[in-house]
Formats: structure tokens, sequence, C-alpha cells
């Protein structure tokens, strides 16, 4: 990280817990003292966020000098995150194979988030739905919805298949259904230039451990029609976003810029990779050998 540089009614929670210790508070209802957590911070002061990442123990995240020490950061243009699955003991990274065990499902609602969480918490009444153990309002009219999962009766696949089935029936983010996510940390404000600075704010609903039975109603994601391709004589591989990466980091790295400046930017621009900052360490350096470059340590290797 950078030096210190629901309510129940969408609309308005009555019983959100709001700025005053909440961090502390969601992390000691929602986690282990001894759970491996990636703390994350984008930070939102320059021309393109810029992201570090942490793994701390969630006791030590409690403790109130480093409750400070977020609250500095937040206080200086970085939106802070937390991972819904703790991290295996033996890694610092968060890629899918890190997760210790899946504990948590969520759902992001940002299209109609109001109007989606009503639909949500219609269903937990009727019983169609099993209760969550808590609703964030992560701006004004965003939400998310986080489930305590029993963590035996889960693989990262089986939790996976379920937020997206949870995404396409209440019309939330299906990009946000993977188990090495990060959710924003209740405390602290929302520094994206579109949220006005609003209070992440949460609302315990104290819901026990899930099972993956009671998501199995839910329909199944749609899937997008395939692309039709005109065939050619020369037909070729669409190229990937990953290729159009390597291309661009090679071509750059002949001209001479530096490989710190390439990370960053592939950080920045990848942030649909599970790690990307390990990705684009990863790509640059690959780059410089395959162009046979001096292998000087200028990007760090975590």
């Amino acid at each position: 990280m950078p030096p210190p540089a629901i309510g129940r009614s969408p609309e308005d929670p009555p019983q959100a817990v709001g700025e005053t210790n909440a961090a502390a508070e969601y992390l000691n209802t929602l986690y282990r003292p001894d759970d491996r957590l990636a703390i994350v911070a984008v930070g939102r002061y320059g021309e393109k966020p810029k992201v570090e990442q942490r793994v701390v123990m969630a006791r030590a995240a409690t403790r109130p000098g480093y409750q400070r020490f977020l609250r500095h950061l937040n206080a200086t243009g970085h939106d802070i995150f937390v991972s819904m699955n703790p991290i295996r003991p033996d890694t610092r990274s968060r890629e899918k194979a890190d997760v210790l065990e899946v504990r948590r499902l969520q759902l992001d609602l940002d299209k109609k988030g109001p109007d989606s969480l009503r639909k949500v918490l219609a269903d937990v009444n009727a019983g169609r739905l099993p209760g969550p153990a808590a609703v964030i309002r992560s701006s004004r009219r965003n939400y998310q919805v986080i489930w305590h999962a029993t963590p035996s009766a889960w693989t990262p696949d089986a939790a996976e298949d379920a937020m997206r089935r949870l995404a396409g029936h209440y019309g939330g983010d299906s990009s946000v259904s993977d188990v090495t996510r990060v959710m924003r940390l209740p405390g602290f404000r929302n520094k994206k230039p579109e949220r006005d600075d609003a209070p992440v704010v949460w609302t315990p609903h104290n819901g026990g451990p899930v099972r993956p039975e009671l998501f199995a109603h839910l329909p199944p994601p749609e899937k997008a029609p395939p692309v039709r391709r005109e065939k050619t004589d020369a037909t070729r591989r669409e190229l990937s976003q990953s290729d159009r990466d390597w291309a661009y980091v090679k071509d750059q790295l002949r001209r001479g810029t530096q490989p710190q400046r390439l990370v960053a930017h592939l950080e920045q621009t990848r942030q649909d990779k599970h790690n990307p900052r390990d990705y684009a360490e990863r790509t640059v350096r690959k780059a410089r050998a395959a162009l046979g470059l001096t292998q000087t340590r200028a990007v760090p290797a975590r």
C-alpha cells in the first residue's frame, strides 16, 4: 500500500452501522481472528487507480493503529477493500489456489440497486432465499449482500456457480462472482469520482452458514450466444487481451520504456485479473527475458 501518502429498507437502512468503528465491528463479526485476509487499497488520487495489497491477520486489521492507517489512506483518496475468503498461510497472493476455503458468497447490486435489494429481501422473508449475514451500502444506491458459507459443503467452482446464479436472477454484477474477490470494507468513504464520497455502511442480518442446495433452484446464468464469423481462407485466431498486453509490453521495452512504468500500466488496466500486480510483473519479466534484456531487478518479484 502507498505510505500514509441494509438496510432492510434499501433507501435508508435504519440499523446500519455507521463509520465510527464500523470496520473493526464488521471484521470481528464476519471473520475469525486468525483468518489471513487480503486488504486492498485503490488510490484514486492520480489519473489512473493505483492498487496495493497486504495480507494480514483479521485480529491485526482490527487494532486501533491499523485502523488509523486505513482511515488515513481513505482520507487521502484510497478506497479500502477486504477479501471475502481467507488466504492460505503459505502464500501472500490472491489466486484461486490461494484461497484457504470458501467461507462467504457475495452479490453485488450496482445496476438497479434498491429494486434488486427489495427483491432479495422479499425472497428472504418468503423463505425462497436464505438470510444473508450482512448487507453493505457501498454508495447512495449500490448494495452488496454477503452470505456465510458452510466451508465443508462448497468447492470454489460450486460457490462461483451459485454467485453467478444470484447475479443473474437478481440483476447483480456477474463479474463479481469469484472466490478471490475483495469487497468494500465498511467504515470508509467511496472515493470513486462518481460516488460523491458516500459512506460505506453495513447492516448485520445474522444469517447462518448456507449450503449449495439452498441456491439450486435459481436458474443458471444465461450464456452469451456464440459469435458468428464468416469463414475465410485465412482464418486467424482472435487475439486475447493478454496477447495484446504481451505485444504492447515488448514494443514499449524496445522503445526504452522503464519496466516499472509498464508494470504500473498493466496493473491499472487489467483489474479483471485475480491479482493484477502479479500478472503485470510476470508479463514484464517474461517480455524482458524474451527480448534478451539485462535481468536487473527493476521489477520487484513477489
